[in-house]
């Protein structure tokens, strides 16, 4: 083969890889909140659940987990973010098992564990209340970057995503819609 042939045959190659690959990424779904690129270990959360068991984060590892941090006597986006939460794991069907939504609480002294359990029953028996003591969920808020002021009235308002190897991908503002909260959900559940 001569020279020109095969510098050619090498051009064409390295084009037809790069169209393969741009083809590839622009189907590959993509997430809707707000991407963390790239992603990073999730932080562990070592808290009590609303039935006074010890939890561990890490032992969620080959699920997807959304975490908000919030309370249960809020008046309005507390409640609205756990009914979209709802409406999404609704929409996620069967595969909604591998989903675990998880409430960490900005009030300790009004969310006791019976609080917890009662308010988040109300949308999903399998939505996870978590607590511990002041000093316990203070790391936590901080390894979040959560701030969390007057009694846990005023906190931030993100959900956290976390996928099945236990990495931090994407923040989602509550006010997205439930359909593309399921969506990134799918995602992140359809990945190998």
């Amino acid at each position: 083969m001569n020279r020109k042939a095969l510098v050619a045959a090498a051009v064409l190659t390295v084009a037809v890889a790069a169209l393969a690959g741009s083809i590839y990424l622009a189907k590959k779904p993509s997430l809707r909140g707000s991407v963390i690129d790239p992603p990073m270990p999730a932080a562990e959360i070592t808290l009590t659940d609303f039935d006074g068991q010890p939890f561990v984060l890490s032992e969620l590892r080959g699920n997807v987990t959304l975490i908000y941090f919030g309370y249960t006597n809020c008046p309005d986006e507390c409640p609205l973010t756990m009914a979209n939460l709802k409406l999404a794991v609704d929409a996620l069907g069967g595969s909604g098992n591998r989903a675990r939504m998880v409430l960490v609480t900005t009030d300790p002294a009004r969310d006791t564990p019976q609080a917890l359990k009662e308010f988040l029953g109300r949308f999903n028996k399998a939505f996870l209340g978590l607590t511990g003591s002041t000093d316990e969920l203070n790391t936590v808020w901080k390894a979040y970057g959560v701030t969390v002021m007057d009694g846990g009235e005023t906190h931030s308002n993100y959900i956290y995503v976390i996928d099945k190897s236990g990495n931090l991908v994407e923040t989602i503002l509550p006010d997205a819609g439930a359909a593309e909260i399921a969506a990134d959900v799918r995602t992140l559940l359809d990945e190998n």
